[in-house]
């Protein structure tokens, strides 16, 4: 209700509300005053008869008490006497019968008239069912048990509350005077000053409705100056709102041109929005309107239809028409419903395929030439037809480039199982330590491994992994060359390679660190590419051995069929250190 006052009517309300609540305020303390007044005067007439009852009381006993009573009953009908012995029972009472009454020795009062003389206290009365104000007083009468009295009068509060409303009733009247100038002075006021914000109002409804207005001149210097922001920044937003319909006609124009399928929906799932390349791979046509479409009917799978239910994410989705096809979505979030993207993959996947299968053909085709090559070779090595040093050196050189291109035919077709994703059936319990020793061996071997310290940091006791013996093997043996390769050859200070492992029951952690020049941190991740190597090729200098980038590749790959990862970090010993992490198949 309040949301559709017009700002007039919100400000007087508003203002006759802070209005009230100032009088009753006001009203508030004066009562307030008033009566704390009232009671104090009260409790000086309390304590001027207690004087009275005390000498009285003193003087003539019980009898001289009585005396006062009738004259205090009778000018104080609704006031009350009470007197009460040492033992805290009721022996006078004027308004109950004393031998019907609670022992009273526990009442505030009376415990500080027993202990300090006199004393006072505003609480609630269960004998009269009302708030009383109290006064007691001891009195010492002799012949009485204990030769002392507590003497207590009280008076209600209700008399005393009515009183102190009588005394500040005029300043009430005064104050609903006030109050209604107030108003009425606020309301003139307030009709003044709205109706050029009434002016201004209209002319912001016509522009908020799509038409053309100017905000009006008036007499008041800062309306004026509100006017002309205003028109500024009608101006202002002219233009926004004109270059916002061109953005929006361009993006339109350029999601509509995109290759990959588009598709908003909202909250509900209602189609906002669907490019011409969604329209296509939906399988509808060009012309069938689809915004208000729950887009369950839209997309082609219920595979594809089950990601609305889940959290953000991509699926590669088969889908089973007349010609086979395979289809990518992406969901995301937005501010008002999500985003899916939807991308045909069918040509993309079948060159991949075809990829796949001509390095499988090729790889086979390659090595069987490859190994008559390595046949022939060592057959004349063997035969002793060839004698001369420079002829042999000139054979071994022909085996080690066979044996180069051989383990790079051998990688590829690695690579290319490794992308199949055949499962793995042949895996058995792996003695790392004794694999770990065999690797440090062979490198050892190698031209390039002579000069090379290598050491092992392995824990105590059985170190064992549930693998693939051929392919952990593989993967260990490419990071140990490949920290090889690029160890420091300073002359304070021989390469070095470490390697360290770490055993627990989640997983095996593998590093390898060498004391090489290291991985720019820009490059650490370009470097796990195929085909891709550091910028300091040390492989191919003062090496007998290089590489064609696929090394750390194929070790990547192997770690993460295994559910596992390969990292790159900085070394403590000034180089490179490869981390992989093969985790431990939970039984």
């Amino acid at each position: 209700m309040f949301k559709k006052m017009t700002l007039r009517k919100k400000m007087a309300l508003l203002l006759t509300i802070s209005v009230v609540f100032i009088g009753i305020a006001v009203w508030g303390f004066i009562y307030s005053n008033e009566r704390r007044e009232v009671i104090e005067e009260n409790r000086e007439v309390l304590s001027r008869y207690l004087g009275l009852f005390a000498a009285e009381g003193e003087g003539r006993g019980i009898e001289g008490i009585r005396e006062v009573q009738a004259f205090w009953e009778k000018t104080y009908p609704e006031g009350r006497l009470t007197v009460i012995n040492t033992m805290g029972e009721v022996v006078i009472d004027s308004k109950s019968d004393p031998n019907e009454m609670d022992n009273h020795y526990k009442r505030p009062e009376i415990i500080k008239a027993f202990e300090d003389g006199s004393g006072s206290e505003l609480r609630y009365s269960k004998t009269q069912s009302e708030w009383q104000n109290y006064m007691a007083r001891r009195v010492i009468i002799p012949g009485t048990p204990g030769q002392g009295l507590v003497i207590r009068l009280s008076y209600p509060l209700e008399e005393l509350n009515s009183l102190a409303a009588s005394m500040a009733r005029p300043f009430l009247y005064s104050l609903e005077l006030m109050l209604l100038v107030v108003l009425l002075g606020s309301y003139l006021m307030l009709h003044f000053v709205t109706k050029p914000l009434d002016l201004l109002s209209g002319s912001a409804e016509t522009i908020a409705a799509g038409g053309t207005a100017r905000f009006p001149i008036t007499n008041d210097p800062q309306m004026q100056n509100l006017s002309n922001a205003l028109n500024s920044m009608s101006d202002s937003l002219k233009l926004s709102v004109r270059e916002a319909q061109e953005r929006k006609e361009e993006l339109a124009a350029l999601v509509g041109a995109l290759p990959v399928g588009i598709i908003l929906i909202d909250e509900a799932r209602k189609v906002r929005y669907m490019n011409s390349a969604a329209s296509k791979i939906c399988g509808r046509q060009g012309n069938e309107p689809a915004r208000g479409l729950s887009v369950e009917v839209i997309l082609p799978s219920d595979e594809l239809c089950s990601m609305l239910d889940e959290r953000d994410g991509t699926r590669l989705v088969s889908l089973k028409r007349a010609a086979a096809s395979k289809l990518e979505m992406t969901t995301l979030t937005l501010a008002r419903g999500r985003m899916i993207v939807l991308q045909d993959l069918t040509e993309k996947v079948k060159l991949e395929e075809a990829r796949r299968d001509f390095f499988i053909d090729a790889g086979h085709e390659f090595q069987t030439p490859l190994t008559v090559i390595r046949t022939g070779l060592e057959m004349l090595m063997s035969g002793g037809s060839v004698t001369e040093k420079e002829d042999l050196d000139a054979l071994k050189s022909m085996i080690r480039q066979q044996e180069r291109i051989s383990g790079l035919v051998d990688d590829l077709l690695f690579l290319v199982k490794l992308d199949l994703g055949t499962s793995v059936e042949n895996r058995e319990e792996v003695n790392m330590r004794e694999m770990i020793y065999d690797v440090i061996s062979d490198v050892k071997q190698l031209p390039s491994g002579k000069n090379i310290e290598i050491k092992a940091n392995l824990p105590e006791g059985p170190l064992s992994y549930s693998g693939v013996y051929g392919d952990i093997r593989r993967a260990l043996l490419n990071l140990v060359e490949n920290g090889v390769k690029y160890v420091s050859s300073a002359r304070d200070q021989g390469g070095r390679v470490d390697i360290t492992v770490g055993d627990s029951t989640e997983a095996l952690r593998i590093s390898v660190d060498d004391n090489g020049p290291g991985v720019p941190e820009e490059e650490r991740e370009l470097i796990f590419e195929r085909f891709r190597r550091g910028d300091h090729h040390r492989a191919r200098r003062g090496s007998s051995f290089g590489g064609y980038g696929l090394g750390l590749s194929i070790s990547r790959r192997i770690a993460e069929r295994e559910g596992g990862s390969l990292e790159i970090e900085g070394s403590g010993l000034g180089g490179a250190s490869f981390i992989m992490t093969l985790p431990r198949k939970q039984s």
